[in-house]
């Protein structure tokens, strides 16, 4: 036996104790930097734990390391997001291969920009064109022409009724107020009116709005709330797409300056142009229509449909209301029973099951909490109050993949603060001007599949 372990039997001189001493607290010291090393070298330069100075040595040698926790994840439709009163104009028709169709329609109030509108003894109607702006973003394919079609609104656009995707009004489709066959131009500028013009779109508006508005009385022009009685607004449609691959849908900068309705008439004495608007007064809203996946991959309708299984080969996301995924860790909240528990740092990294291309992914996600009713909550989860730099979710273009830290969540599941049952919803952010999409690996998928890192301490 050695010295130590004959410690009972055999005195040690004062020289020995003090080099036992020194080797109790070399080995000390020297499992703490290993340790430290470990960690800093185990993980990239983001893996920060958490409170190490608050433990001792022997404490963090506890420290453990897993990336087997269950997961459990599958994608569902979303039922409408709010597209009320929004700065953006949605249209457009695209077919997406994975995800088929989806057109995007606008309906808005078209306002007088005067009050007392008179247009003369005689006035006849000669030409007219409603600008929209282009903003300048677009999804998918900009070099498939397209079709727009204005029709003049039958029924009322109410702010408190008409607020959500998935609502729309009536309107006159018998009865065509305009259209135009193009190709996309949002970054090109236009040449109209004798001079070049910033980025815009010019629909011809037919001699059917002519005859209206100037054959309107007096009172109906004498303000907004009366013309608005006799003219509701306009709804603007896209002839669907039917080709996979092609078709866009264009984002419009409604309401802007630009954003009007300018018509030419003459009367008795003289040639006159008078501008109505798309203002921040007038109401409108966006309806997007996804016609019920019909045309989409048939492993996104079976998953959809309701074969959650098929969530562990390949996750489905998309604006627009389309599709967001549900996640769960149903074995978190059984953690703390095996003993008090620290989570040093928790990552959740989901990667891209497909590479861009002319149907965009999205530069980011998020995370939202799951409302009892199954809703998405509209509440942040607990660690994206640490700032956006630490919460993360954007796109890693070297790696594929999206990284959200949830250190904080995953803590307060397993004690039991925050209540797990539901899950969260991974969606994309500005739902409801956002028309990219997403494919990504599942939690089983023989591809790096989503996976849960936690670094974590046991008291």
């Amino acid at each position: 036996m050695n010295s130590l372990s004959n410690a009972n039997e055999q005195p040690i001189s004062h020289n020995r104790k003090t080099t036992v001493l020194k080797a109790l607290t070399f080995l000390r010291n020297f499992s703490l930097g290993t340790l430290l090393v470990m960690l800093f070298f185990s993980c990239n330069k983001d893996l920060t734990p958490i409170g190490l100075d608050l433990f001792s040595a022997e404490e963090l040698l506890s420290m453990g390391y897993t990336d087997t926790a269950s997961i459990v994840a599958y994608s569902v439709t979303d039922d409408s997001v709010y597209t009320a009163n929004l700065n953006y104009a949605m249209i457009g028709s695209m077919y997406d291969p994975i995800f088929g169709r989806t057109t995007a329609d606008f309906y808005s109030q078209v306002y007088i920009t005067t009050s007392r509108v008179r247009f003369g003894t005689g006035a006849i109607f000669d030409s007219a064109f409603l600008y929209l702006p282009y903003q300048g973003l677009s999804y998918g394919d900009t070099l498939s022409n397209m079709t727009l079609r204005v029709y003049e609104l039958t029924g009322s656009i109410i702010d408190s009724v008409h607020t959500y995707s998935n609502r729309s009004v009536s309107y006159d489709a018998e009865n065509l107020l305009g259209e135009i066959t193009f190709q996309p131009r949002p970054h090109d500028s236009a040449y109209f009116s004798g001079m070049m013009q910033a980025p815009i779109l010019r629909i011809p508006i037919n001699q059917l709005f002519g005859d209206h508005v100037l054959g309107l009385d007096t009172t109906s022009l004498n303000t907004v709330a009366n013309f608005k009685e006799k003219f509701k607004g306009i709804c603007i449609t896209a002839e669907p797409q039917n080709v996979p691959g092609k078709g866009a849908i264009l984002v419009m900068s409604v309401p802007a300056d630009a954003s009007t309705l300018v018509m030419h008439y003459h009367n008795s004495a003289d040639t006159l142009t008078y501008r109505f608007g798309i203002t921040t007064d007038c109401s409108r809203f966006n309806h997007y229509d996804h016609h019920g996946y019909s045309d989409a991959a048939p492993l996104l309708k079976q998953q959809i449909e309701g074969d959650t299984a098929l969530g562990s080969q390949v996750l489905f996301l998309q604006g627009m209301a389309g599709i967001k995924t549900k996640i769960k860790f149903p074995g978190l909240a059984k953690w703390f029973d095996k003993g008090k528990i620290i989570i040093n740092d928790a990552q959740l990294i989901f990667t891209q099951a497909s590479p861009p291309g002319v149907f965009e992914n999205p530069a980011a996600l998020t995370l939202r909490a799951v409302g009892a009713t199954g809703s998405t909550s509209p509440f942040t989860i607990v660690d994206e109050d640490e700032g956006s730099s630490y919460f993360d979710g954007t796109y890693d273009e070297t790696t594929g993949t999206y990284r959200f830290r949830l250190t904080r969540y995953v803590q307060q599941v397993m004690t039991g603060g925050i209540d797990n049952r539901n899950g969260l919803y991974v969606v994309i952010p500005s739902a409801s001007y956002a028309g990219t999409r997403m494919t990504l690996n599942g939690t089983s998928s023989p591809q790096p599949s989503v996976k849960l890192y936690l670094r974590f301490t046991r008291l």
